[in-house]
C-alpha cells in the first residue's frame, strides 16, 4: 500500500550537548515540506509547539488535561513551549525548558544549509 508519498525513511540524528547535559534531535525530510526537527527523548519523538497556540486548540487542551503527569496552568501562567508527541501509547507532552528552545532555534536557522548531521557542541 502506498503511503501516498510520505516517505520520511530521510532522517538524521543530531546530538547537542550543553551543560553537561545530552539532547537528540531528529531530523526529517519530506517531499513537499522540506526538513523538520524534533526532539527525541526517552524513545519518542516530541515537536514543539507554541503555549499560546496549544492554549488556543480546544483538540490540544482537551487532551493534554487528561494527562495526569501534565499541569495545565503551564498553558495560562507563564509564556514559553511545550513539547507534544504522539506513539502508540497516547499523547505525550512536557513544558521546554530554555535551553532545549534555544538549541532548537539555532538548529532550525542552520537546518537548509547543513546536509549532514553528527555531534554538535555547543
Amino acid at each position: 500500500m502506498s503511503n501516498s508519498g510520505l516517505d520520511l525513511s530521510v532522517s538524521s540524528l543530531i546530538v547537542v550537548n550543553i551543560e553537561e547535559k545530552e539532547y537528540h534531535f531528529i531530523v526529517r525530510e519530506h517531499p513537499i515540506v522540506g526538513k523538520f526537527i524534533s526532539l527525541f527523548e526517552n524513545g519518542k519523538e516530541y515537536g514543539l509547539i507554541d503555549k499560546q497556540i496549544a492554549n488556543k486548540d480546544k483538540f490540544i487542551t482537551s487532551e493534554l488535561t487528561k494527562l495526569d503527569y501534565f499541569n495545565i496552568d503551564v498553558l495560562y501562567l507563564t509564556p514559553g513551549w511545550i513539547w507534544i508527541g504522539m506513539d502508540q501509547f497516547g499523547l505525550h507532552a512536557r513544558e521546554a525548558t530554555y535551553n532545549e528552545v534555544d538549541v532548537i532555534m539555532k538548529l532550525k536557522e542552520d537546518l537548509y544549509y547543513i546536509d549532514i548531521y553528527e555531534e554538535i557542541k555547543m
